[in-house]
């Protein structure tokens, strides 16, 4: 038994209909079912670091919003004892 074979792939169509065909070569694949589960576990590879590269893009944009919120608590905090001098 093999470690892919724990891997849940995506369907056969599915890969056919969006894989690259330098990927999913079917004129080779679709003959040999090596080859096949070969080029399957490169676009499940590629997909994952797609989405990794993702997901630190928006890990990167969401300590970005943080800090943008956290400036602007600092400043609406500041803000009270300044209106209260000026009301006084």
């Amino acid at each position: 038994r093999s470690k892919h074979e724990e891997i849940e792939l995506v369907s056969l169509e599915e890969f056919y209909r969006e894989a690259p065909p330098e990927i999913s070569r079917p004129a080779v694949t679709l003959a040999e079912p090596h080859q096949q589960t070969l080029a399957r576990l490169d676009w499940e590879l590629e997909q994952r670091k797609r989405l990794a590269e993702k997901y630190k893009e928006c890990l990167t944009s969401k300590e970005k919003i943080l800090k943008e919120i956290e400036v602007k608590k600092e400043y609406l905090s500041s803000l009270q004892p300044r209106l209260n001098s000026i009301m006084q």
